[in-house]
């Protein structure tokens, strides 16, 4: 189980350091398999043109909780005109000002996967739509032997565009520049405020020429103003910002070049270090009781696994997705892989400590395209470790992994589709056996 674990964790930083410490490179290239997407949502109205159309729920079998970006990108409506944009290129983004809202406020995000959800507590404080460049620099890779040497057995030499920073301009609802976003990566708002942060997901955008959709966690911030409070950052809504696919070789190395791009980035407050062990506030039903305490909790990403089942006799058969098992890795506060979830309902850290905690208790989600809110109360453990005594968990703050409503009939049956999904998990212990 420990060597399983150690797998996942591995594929897992392996994704989460596909952008280097800037967060905002070329689409992921880590090979995750991409699932069966729905119609892509278009792009964010970066030259403040019509509003894009919205893109399709998700329907097909999806891959893995990095693979499901295409299903959703509701996109967003060009902005009014606005200041003028920041670099362009063959990429062809740049060009207007804010993105405004297509059908939404100015403060609610368009539909994103849920890999790229915030932990619980977080909300919205502050939206603003970049316009600018991504920079790249042309890098040479290879052409020595073993020895450091150019000789004979010297490997060829490879020429690509390696992300060096963004370089864009921060606007508001009516255009007005309200910032810059540079190399960290940073925004910086015209208060002076600034706030740091690193790549925690990434997803590949709807639009098929533009940059990956990442969830960003803060790591610092600095000055007295808007951002001072920030928690996390959501970069949405790209349009252009990829490589070139040509123009880098001996004759160009060193050199840096602007792909021109659009992006809308929301920033949260919440959700942090100063209250991720707080209890949360949850519906009665799904209350912990009042004689625990609550020891862990980690933010969960991965897939629910339903199993098309058909039923009945000789007469009418009928097919529907059912239920099989969670299938997901569990982050702490600063996104590090910490356990794993899976049948039973199970959850066994990296220590090799485990609980089996079955439901007792439900409450639909706030969102209706969630899987429910969850009591469970614990049937075993293993240990020792952080889940030797745990006593109650909850489930909270779910995004995705409903079943569909289609796609299962005598074809399917006894298929698995595998639908993305977060959540939040608060686990607790008895205050007795403190």
């Amino acid at each position: 189980m420990t060597a399983r674990i150690g797998r996942r964790v591995m594929m897992t930083m392996l994704l989460a350091t596909g952008c280097a410490s800037s967060g905002c490179g070329t689409t992921n290239q880590g090979g995750v398999p991409t699932g069966d997407a729905g119609a892509a949502g278009g792009a964010s109205g970066s030259a403040g043109g019509e509003p894009a159309t919205g893109g399709a729920s998700p329907s097909g079998a999806a891959g893995t909780a990095a693979a499901v970006a295409g299903s959703y990108g509701t996109g967003t409506a060009g902005g009014s005109g606005g200041s003028s944009g920041g670099a362009t290129s063959s990429a062809g983004a740049g060009g207007g000002g804010a993105g405004g809202g297509a059908g939404t406020t100015w403060l609610m995000p368009p539909s994103f996967p849920p890999a790229l959800a915030p932990p619980a507590g977080a909300t919205v404080k502050l939206h603003a739509h970049a316009v600018g460049a991504q920079i790249y620099t042309c890098t040479a890779s290879g052409g020595t032997n073993a020895d450091g040497g150019a000789g004979a057995d010297a490997g060829a030499t490879t020429y690509a565009w390696v992300f060096k920073a963004p370089d864009a301009k921060l606007y508001d609802s009516s255009g007005t520049q309200v910032g810059t976003h540079g190399a960290g990566p940073s925004w910086t708002w015209r208060d002076g405020s600034v706030a740091n942060a690193a790549k925690v997901a990434e997803l590949n955008a709807p639009a098929a020429d533009a940059i990956s959709w990442l969830l960003l966690r803060v790591t610092s911030t600095s000055g007295a103003g808007v951002l001072s409070d920030a928690t996390y950052v959501q970069r949405l809504n790209t349009a252009g910002g990829r490589a070139p696919a040509t123009g880098c070789d001996a004759t160009t190395v060193g050199t840096d070049t602007p792909s021109g791009y659009s992006a809308d980035y929301y920033f949260y407050v919440g959700g942090g270090a100063s209250t991720w062990l707080t209890a949360p506030e949850v519906p009665s039903d799904i209350a912990a009781p009042t004689d625990v305490r609550l020891a862990v909790h980690d933010h969960a990403i991965g897939m629910q696994i339903y199993n098309c089942a058909a039923s009945g006799g000789a007469g009418t058969t009928t097919y529907a997705w059912t239920f099989k098992a969670p299938d997901a890795l569990l982050y702490d506060m600063n996104f590090a892989p910490v356990a794993m979830h899976g049948a039973g309902p199970s959850w066994t850290a990296s220590d090799g400590s485990s609980v089996v905690a079955p439901e007792i208790a439900r409450v639909d989600a706030p969102r209706a395209d969630a899987v429910p809110w969850l009591l469970l109360k614990e049937l075993s453990t293993t240990g020792p470790g952080v889940f030797s005594e745990i006593a109650f968990v909850q489930r909270i703050n779910t995004s995705g992994g409903v079943a569909p409503t289609t796609g299962c009939d005598a074809s399917t049956v006894n298929t698995l589709l595998r639908v993305p999904y977060s959540a939040d998990y608060y686990f607790y212990v008895s205050i007795n056996q403190l």
